[in-house]
Protein backbone atom coordinates (compact mmCIF):
# COMPACT_ATOMS: atom_id res chain seq x y z
CA UNK A 1 0.00 0.00 0.00
CA UNK A 2 2.63 1.98 0.69
CA UNK A 3 4.12 1.55 -2.40
CA UNK A 4 1.52 2.51 -4.34
CA UNK A 5 0.81 5.65 -2.93
CA UNK A 6 4.52 6.77 -3.33
CA UNK A 7 3.98 5.67 -7.00
CA UNK A 8 0.88 7.81 -7.56
CA UNK A 9 2.21 10.69 -5.82
CA UNK A 10 5.45 10.85 -8.22
CA UNK A 11 3.00 10.32 -11.07
CA UNK A 12 1.48 13.42 -10.08
CA UNK A 13 4.52 15.23 -9.41
CA UNK A 14 5.74 14.38 -13.07
CA UNK A 15 2.14 15.46 -14.76
CA UNK A 16 2.34 18.97 -12.81
CA UNK A 17 5.81 19.79 -13.50
CA UNK A 18 5.06 19.23 -17.66
CA UNK A 19 1.16 20.77 -17.54
CA UNK A 20 2.01 23.94 -14.86
CA UNK A 21 3.70 25.92 -17.91
CA UNK A 22 1.21 25.20 -20.18
CA UNK A 23 -1.74 26.10 -17.61
CA UNK A 24 -0.01 29.16 -16.81
CA UNK A 25 -0.11 30.92 -20.21
CA UNK A 26 -3.51 32.53 -20.88
CA UNK A 27 -5.60 32.33 -24.35
CA UNK A 28 -4.21 34.96 -26.75
CA UNK A 29 -1.24 35.58 -25.00
CA UNK A 30 1.45 36.84 -27.93
CA UNK A 31 5.03 37.58 -27.92
CA UNK A 32 5.27 41.29 -28.39
CA UNK A 33 7.42 41.00 -32.05
CA UNK A 34 8.19 45.02 -32.82
CA UNK A 35 11.08 45.48 -29.85
CA UNK A 36 13.06 42.79 -31.57
CA UNK A 37 12.79 44.39 -34.74
CA UNK A 38 13.90 47.84 -33.64
CA UNK A 39 17.16 46.17 -31.79
CA UNK A 40 17.95 44.72 -34.81
CA UNK A 41 17.80 48.03 -36.63
CA UNK A 42 19.84 49.69 -33.90
CA UNK A 43 22.65 47.24 -34.62
CA UNK A 44 21.87 47.67 -38.51
CA UNK A 45 22.68 51.11 -38.00
CA UNK A 46 25.79 50.83 -36.09
CA UNK A 47 27.31 48.39 -38.94
CA UNK A 48 26.37 50.38 -41.46
CA UNK A 49 28.59 53.61 -39.31
CA UNK A 50 30.95 51.11 -38.88
CA UNK A 51 31.36 50.67 -42.57
CA UNK A 52 31.80 53.67 -43.79
CA UNK A 53 34.10 55.36 -40.90
CA UNK A 54 36.17 52.02 -42.59
CA UNK A 55 36.17 53.47 -46.18
CA UNK A 56 34.17 50.11 -46.85
CA UNK A 57 31.39 52.16 -48.29
CA UNK A 58 30.93 55.65 -49.30
CA UNK A 59 28.64 58.00 -47.95
CA UNK A 60 25.99 57.98 -50.77
CA UNK A 61 25.55 54.14 -50.07
CA UNK A 62 25.32 54.13 -46.15
CA UNK A 63 22.91 56.86 -46.27
CA UNK A 64 20.69 54.67 -48.52
CA UNK A 65 21.47 51.96 -46.42
CA UNK A 66 19.96 53.49 -43.18
CA UNK A 67 17.13 54.64 -45.36
CA UNK A 68 16.53 51.15 -46.39
CA UNK A 69 16.65 49.74 -42.54
CA UNK A 70 14.49 52.26 -41.71
CA UNK A 71 11.83 51.45 -43.93
CA UNK A 72 11.99 47.91 -42.58
CA UNK A 73 11.51 49.19 -38.99
CA UNK A 74 8.44 51.28 -40.36
CA UNK A 75 6.78 48.29 -41.89
CA UNK A 76 7.35 46.24 -38.78
CA UNK A 77 5.62 49.04 -36.45
CA UNK A 78 2.72 49.01 -39.07
CA UNK A 79 2.25 44.81 -37.88
CA UNK A 80 0.03 43.56 -35.36
CA UNK A 81 1.51 43.93 -31.97
CA UNK A 82 0.45 40.37 -30.91
CA UNK A 83 1.22 36.92 -32.33
CA UNK A 84 -1.99 34.57 -32.17
CA UNK A 85 -0.82 32.04 -29.40
CA UNK A 86 -0.76 28.01 -31.18
CA UNK A 87 -3.32 26.41 -28.84
CA UNK A 88 -6.01 27.75 -26.81
CA UNK A 89 -6.17 27.18 -23.64
CA UNK A 90 -9.45 24.76 -23.80
CA UNK A 91 -7.11 22.31 -26.17
CA UNK A 92 -4.43 22.25 -23.73
CA UNK A 93 -6.77 21.41 -20.63
CA UNK A 94 -8.33 18.91 -22.68
CA UNK A 95 -4.89 17.06 -23.63
CA UNK A 96 -3.86 18.00 -19.79
CA UNK A 97 -6.98 15.97 -18.32
CA UNK A 98 -6.80 13.29 -20.69
CA UNK A 99 -3.54 12.30 -19.93
CA UNK A 100 -3.48 12.46 -16.36
CA UNK A 101 -6.71 9.87 -16.60
CA UNK A 102 -5.35 7.75 -18.89
CA UNK A 103 -1.56 7.04 -18.15
CA UNK A 104 -2.47 5.35 -14.87
CA UNK A 105 -4.98 3.29 -16.27
CA UNK A 106 -3.26 2.01 -18.58
CA UNK A 107 -0.14 1.66 -16.72
CA UNK A 108 -2.28 -0.53 -13.79
CA UNK A 109 -3.59 -2.68 -17.22
CA UNK A 110 -0.39 -3.23 -17.86
CA UNK A 111 0.61 -4.23 -14.57
CA UNK A 112 -1.88 -6.50 -13.95
CA UNK A 113 -1.74 -8.00 -17.39
CA UNK A 114 1.88 -8.72 -17.49
CA UNK A 115 3.33 -8.21 -13.77
CA UNK A 116 3.16 -10.82 -10.60
CA UNK A 117 1.49 -8.58 -7.53
CA UNK A 118 1.63 -11.32 -5.63
CA UNK A 119 5.53 -11.79 -5.85
CA UNK A 120 7.12 -11.47 -2.51
CA UNK A 121 10.30 -8.70 -2.31
CA UNK A 122 13.34 -10.15 -2.89
CA UNK A 123 16.60 -8.17 -2.92
CA UNK A 124 19.14 -7.53 -5.61
CA UNK A 125 21.83 -8.88 -4.12
CA UNK A 126 20.09 -12.28 -3.03
CA UNK A 127 18.82 -12.96 -6.08
CA UNK A 128 22.23 -15.01 -7.50
CA UNK A 129 22.20 -16.72 -4.10
CA UNK A 130 18.97 -18.78 -5.41
CA UNK A 131 18.77 -22.11 -7.08
CA UNK A 132 22.73 -22.82 -6.77
CA UNK A 133 22.23 -26.46 -7.94
CA UNK A 134 21.58 -24.37 -11.08
CA UNK A 135 25.21 -22.62 -11.03
CA UNK A 136 28.44 -24.06 -11.76
CA UNK A 137 31.22 -24.40 -9.52
CA UNK A 138 33.01 -21.24 -10.63
CA UNK A 139 29.58 -19.16 -10.42
CA UNK A 140 29.51 -20.02 -7.03
CA UNK A 141 33.10 -19.24 -5.98
CA UNK A 142 32.23 -15.26 -7.89
CA UNK A 143 29.66 -15.04 -5.46
CA UNK A 144 31.75 -15.93 -2.15
CA UNK A 145 34.47 -13.96 -3.72
CA UNK A 146 32.21 -10.86 -4.21
CA UNK A 147 30.78 -11.44 -0.40
CA UNK A 148 34.35 -11.81 0.77
CA UNK A 149 35.40 -8.37 -1.08
CA UNK A 150 32.52 -6.51 0.65
CA UNK A 151 33.09 -8.26 4.22
CA UNK A 152 37.27 -9.51 4.18
CA UNK A 153 36.83 -10.48 7.87
CA UNK A 154 34.43 -13.17 7.59
CA UNK A 155 37.03 -16.08 8.89
CA UNK A 156 33.79 -18.81 7.92
CA UNK A 157 34.05 -17.73 4.40
CA UNK A 158 37.80 -17.87 3.85
CA UNK A 159 37.82 -21.14 5.75
CA UNK A 160 34.98 -22.79 3.13
CA UNK A 161 36.37 -21.22 -0.13
CA UNK A 162 40.26 -22.51 0.70
CA UNK A 163 39.46 -26.26 0.32
CA UNK A 164 37.43 -25.35 -2.94
CA UNK A 165 40.18 -23.47 -4.77
CA UNK A 166 42.57 -26.26 -4.04
CA UNK A 167 40.27 -28.85 -5.72
CA UNK A 168 40.15 -26.69 -8.80
CA UNK A 169 43.96 -26.44 -8.62
CA UNK A 170 44.26 -22.57 -7.83
CA UNK A 171 46.92 -23.49 -5.34
CA UNK A 172 47.99 -19.88 -4.33
CA UNK A 173 44.20 -18.86 -4.24
CA UNK A 174 44.10 -21.52 -1.43
CA UNK A 175 47.29 -20.26 0.28
CA UNK A 176 45.76 -17.11 0.10
CA UNK A 177 42.55 -17.69 1.69
CA UNK A 178 44.28 -19.57 4.48
CA UNK A 179 46.59 -16.88 5.55
CA UNK A 180 43.55 -14.37 5.34
CA UNK A 181 41.92 -17.11 7.96
CA UNK A 182 44.80 -17.78 10.03
CA UNK A 183 45.35 -13.57 9.92
CA UNK A 184 41.63 -12.65 11.44
CA UNK A 185 42.05 -16.11 13.85
CA UNK A 186 45.99 -16.51 15.11
CA UNK A 187 45.20 -18.39 17.50
CA UNK A 188 43.60 -21.27 15.70
CA UNK A 189 46.51 -23.84 15.20
CA UNK A 190 43.98 -25.76 12.65
CA UNK A 191 44.05 -22.78 10.35
CA UNK A 192 47.74 -22.84 10.61
CA UNK A 193 48.13 -26.11 9.87
CA UNK A 194 45.78 -25.99 6.67
CA UNK A 195 47.96 -22.78 5.77
CA UNK A 196 51.01 -25.03 6.11
CA UNK A 197 49.65 -27.98 4.07
CA UNK A 198 48.28 -25.51 1.44
CA UNK A 199 51.83 -23.97 1.01
CA UNK A 200 53.07 -27.67 0.28
CA UNK A 201 50.57 -27.95 -2.10
CA UNK A 202 51.18 -24.94 -3.93
CA UNK A 203 55.23 -25.66 -3.96
CA UNK A 204 54.24 -28.99 -5.66
CA UNK A 205 55.05 -31.16 -2.46
CA UNK A 206 58.55 -29.12 -1.37
CA UNK A 207 58.26 -27.75 2.28
CA UNK A 208 59.37 -24.91 1.87
CA UNK A 209 61.16 -22.39 4.46
CA UNK A 210 57.87 -20.73 5.29
CA UNK A 211 55.82 -23.53 5.74
CA UNK A 212 58.55 -25.31 8.06
CA UNK A 213 58.47 -22.04 9.91
CA UNK A 214 54.82 -22.71 10.25
CA UNK A 215 54.96 -26.43 11.15
CA UNK A 216 57.42 -25.30 14.06
CA UNK A 217 55.11 -23.29 15.22
CA UNK A 218 52.09 -25.91 15.38
CA UNK A 219 54.18 -28.01 16.98
CA UNK A 220 55.17 -25.56 20.08
CA UNK A 221 51.21 -25.19 19.98
CA UNK A 222 50.37 -29.05 20.15
CA UNK A 223 53.01 -30.72 20.73
CA UNK A 224 53.62 -34.08 18.87
CA UNK A 225 51.34 -33.59 16.08
CA UNK A 226 51.11 -35.99 13.65
CA UNK A 227 51.05 -33.82 10.27
CA UNK A 228 53.57 -31.27 11.47
CA UNK A 229 55.82 -34.19 12.14
CA UNK A 230 55.10 -35.66 9.14
CA UNK A 231 55.70 -32.82 6.52
CA UNK A 232 58.98 -31.33 8.83
CA UNK A 233 60.43 -35.50 8.26
CA UNK A 234 59.66 -34.72 4.39
CA UNK A 235 61.44 -31.49 4.72
CA UNK A 236 64.55 -32.68 6.49
CA UNK A 237 64.59 -35.58 2.80
CA UNK A 238 64.35 -32.33 1.04
CA UNK A 239 67.77 -30.57 2.51
CA UNK A 240 69.24 -33.62 1.86
CA UNK A 241 70.07 -34.08 5.84
CA UNK A 242 69.09 -38.02 5.52
CA UNK A 243 70.71 -38.81 9.21
CA UNK A 244 67.62 -36.06 11.04
CA UNK A 245 64.99 -37.47 8.24
CA UNK A 246 65.54 -41.73 9.56
CA UNK A 247 65.71 -40.24 13.12
CA UNK A 248 62.57 -37.92 12.54
CA UNK A 249 60.85 -40.91 10.19
CA UNK A 250 61.73 -43.65 13.11
CA UNK A 251 60.37 -41.60 15.88
CA UNK A 252 56.68 -40.86 14.02
CA UNK A 253 56.42 -44.37 13.43
CA UNK A 254 57.60 -45.28 16.78
CA UNK A 255 54.97 -43.15 18.33
CA UNK A 256 52.46 -43.84 15.78
CA UNK A 257 49.24 -46.30 16.86
CA UNK A 258 49.80 -49.57 14.84
CA UNK A 259 46.16 -48.79 13.43
CA UNK A 260 47.59 -45.24 12.26
CA UNK A 261 46.25 -45.01 8.68
CA UNK A 262 49.80 -43.30 7.37
CA UNK A 263 51.94 -45.49 9.46
CA UNK A 264 52.61 -47.34 5.36
CA UNK A 265 53.26 -43.66 4.38
CA UNK A 266 55.95 -43.40 6.42
CA UNK A 267 57.53 -47.01 6.56
CA UNK A 268 57.98 -46.51 2.84
CA UNK A 269 59.50 -42.67 3.07
CA UNK A 270 61.98 -44.15 5.90
CA UNK A 271 62.59 -46.67 3.36
CA UNK A 272 63.34 -44.08 0.71
CA UNK A 273 65.66 -42.44 3.11
CA UNK A 274 67.84 -45.51 3.79
CA UNK A 275 67.66 -46.41 -0.28
CA UNK A 276 69.39 -42.68 -0.69
CA UNK A 277 71.68 -43.37 2.13
CA UNK A 278 72.90 -46.72 0.58
CA UNK A 279 70.88 -48.52 3.57
CA UNK A 280 69.29 -51.79 3.03
CA UNK A 281 65.37 -51.14 3.40
CA UNK A 282 63.46 -52.28 6.61
CA UNK A 283 60.29 -54.69 6.71
CA UNK A 284 57.28 -53.09 9.15
CA UNK A 285 54.03 -54.32 9.97
CA UNK A 286 51.73 -53.14 7.22
CA UNK A 287 48.67 -51.30 8.83
CA UNK A 288 46.70 -52.16 5.88
CA UNK A 289 47.55 -55.57 4.66
CA UNK A 290 47.41 -56.48 0.69
CA UNK A 291 45.34 -59.62 -0.51
CA UNK A 292 45.40 -62.57 1.03
CA UNK A 293 48.24 -65.55 -0.57
CA UNK A 294 44.64 -66.95 -2.10
CA UNK A 295 44.02 -64.26 -3.39
CA UNK A 296 47.07 -63.84 -5.29
CA UNK A 297 47.42 -67.94 -6.04
CA UNK A 298 43.58 -67.18 -7.83
CA UNK A 299 45.08 -64.06 -9.74
CA UNK A 300 48.12 -66.10 -11.05
CA UNK A 301 46.31 -68.60 -12.43
CA UNK A 302 44.66 -65.91 -14.95
CA UNK A 303 45.14 -64.71 -18.31
CA UNK A 304 46.01 -61.14 -18.08
CA UNK A 305 42.99 -60.04 -19.65
CA UNK A 306 41.37 -61.75 -17.38
CA UNK A 307 43.50 -60.25 -14.78
CA UNK A 308 43.15 -57.20 -15.60
CA UNK A 309 39.76 -57.27 -15.81
CA UNK A 310 39.71 -58.44 -12.69
CA UNK A 311 41.68 -55.52 -11.17
CA UNK A 312 39.37 -52.83 -12.65
CA UNK A 313 36.08 -54.84 -11.84
CA UNK A 314 37.51 -54.61 -8.21
CA UNK A 315 38.54 -50.79 -8.45
CA UNK A 316 35.31 -50.25 -9.51
CA UNK A 317 33.23 -51.12 -6.93
CA UNK A 318 35.98 -50.15 -4.39
CA UNK A 319 34.96 -46.76 -6.02
CA UNK A 320 31.36 -47.17 -6.28
CA UNK A 321 31.44 -48.00 -2.21
CA UNK A 322 33.09 -45.50 -1.60
CA UNK A 323 30.68 -42.77 -2.87
CA UNK A 324 28.43 -44.18 -0.57
CA UNK A 325 30.49 -44.15 2.40
CA UNK A 326 33.41 -41.59 1.61
CA UNK A 327 34.00 -42.31 5.46
CA UNK A 328 35.92 -45.26 4.99
CA UNK A 329 39.68 -44.07 5.11
CA UNK A 330 41.22 -47.57 4.45
CA UNK A 331 38.81 -48.52 1.71
CA UNK A 332 40.43 -44.87 0.23
CA UNK A 333 44.31 -45.93 0.45
CA UNK A 334 43.14 -49.37 -0.86
CA UNK A 335 41.82 -47.54 -4.14
CA UNK A 336 44.39 -45.11 -3.94
CA UNK A 337 47.07 -47.62 -3.93
CA UNK A 338 45.05 -49.83 -6.79
CA UNK A 339 45.58 -46.73 -9.06
CA UNK A 340 48.78 -46.22 -8.14
CA UNK A 341 49.34 -50.37 -9.10
CA UNK A 342 47.10 -49.85 -12.20
CA UNK A 343 49.40 -46.44 -13.04
CA UNK A 344 46.87 -44.15 -13.17
CA UNK A 345 48.14 -40.75 -10.88
CA UNK A 346 45.78 -38.55 -12.30
CA UNK A 347 43.12 -40.58 -10.32
CA UNK A 348 44.82 -41.43 -7.68
CA UNK A 349 45.42 -37.89 -6.73
CA UNK A 350 41.41 -37.14 -7.60
CA UNK A 351 40.64 -39.55 -5.22
CA UNK A 352 43.18 -38.12 -2.59
CA UNK A 353 41.58 -34.48 -2.81
CA UNK A 354 37.93 -36.61 -2.49
CA UNK A 355 39.43 -38.57 0.34
CA UNK A 356 40.95 -35.49 2.09
CA UNK A 357 37.36 -33.32 1.35
CA UNK A 358 35.14 -36.55 3.01
CA UNK A 359 37.55 -36.58 6.44
CA UNK A 360 39.57 -33.48 6.63
CA UNK A 361 39.11 -33.07 10.31
CA UNK A 362 41.49 -36.44 10.77
CA UNK A 363 44.67 -35.05 11.16
CA UNK A 364 46.78 -38.07 10.45
CA UNK A 365 44.65 -39.36 7.97
CA UNK A 366 44.85 -36.17 6.18
CA UNK A 367 49.00 -36.35 6.59
CA UNK A 368 49.22 -39.97 5.22
CA UNK A 369 47.14 -38.80 2.30
CA UNK A 370 49.79 -35.70 2.19
CA UNK A 371 52.84 -38.19 2.20
CA UNK A 372 51.11 -40.60 -0.77
CA UNK A 373 50.29 -37.00 -2.89
CA UNK A 374 53.84 -36.20 -2.33
CA UNK A 375 54.97 -39.27 -3.18
CA UNK A 376 52.77 -39.37 -6.44
CA UNK A 377 53.84 -35.95 -7.57
CA UNK A 378 57.85 -36.59 -7.28
CA UNK A 379 57.65 -39.47 -9.22
CA UNK A 380 55.10 -37.97 -11.94
CA UNK A 381 58.05 -35.37 -11.75
CA UNK A 382 60.92 -37.92 -12.17
CA UNK A 383 59.39 -39.29 -15.01
CA UNK A 384 58.77 -36.24 -16.98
Amino acid sequence: MVFWLFATLLLIAAIVSVAWPLLSRREGQAVPAFEHDREIYRARIGEIAADQQLGRISEEEADAAKAEEGRKLLAASTAPALAPAPFSAGLVRSMLVATIVLVPVFTVMFYLAWGRPSMPDMAIASRGDRAPEGQSIEQLVSQAEAQLAKNPGDVRGWTVLAPIYRGLGRFEDSVNAWRNASRLEPQNVEYKSELAEAIIAAGQGVVSEEARTILAEILAARPGDPKSRFYLAIALGQQGDLAAAETAWRELIADAPADAPWRNVAAAQLNGILEKAGKPPEQLAAANPGPSQEDVAAASQMSDEDRQAMIEGMVAGLAEKLKANPADKDGWLRLIRAYGVMGDDAKALEAIATARGANGSDGGFVAELAGIENSIRQKSGSTQ
